[in-house]
């Protein structure tokens, strides 16, 4: 399971963050650290990381639960909705 910042400025961005995902291919990524509503405005939003993303799974729900031997196979993508 890999957290992923992708909106830029602060952090990387949602470029860098496609090519470490790339590398080293997790089976779950969450990105994290984008702008939303309420966030910080000098960082770009989640969309422009998951533009051309299969797997993309947009959660109506701020946390998730995993469990071992549970994980897919292939990468996905999980999108959680922001707390704040």
């Amino acid at each position: 399971i890999l957290f992923i910042p992708v909106g830029g400025y602060y952090t990387i961005d949602a470029k860098a963050a496609t090519e470490v995902c790339n590398q080293l291919k997790p089976r779950v990524i969450i990105p994290m650290h984008y702008k939303t509503e309420k966030g910080i405005p000098n960082i770009v939003g989640v969309d422009e990381f998951l533009g051309g993303k299969a797997n993309v799974n947009r959660l109506d729900v701020s946390q998730a639960e995993f469990k071992p031997g549970e994980l897919p196979a292939t990468g996905q993508i999980i999108v959680l909705k922001p707390a704040l």
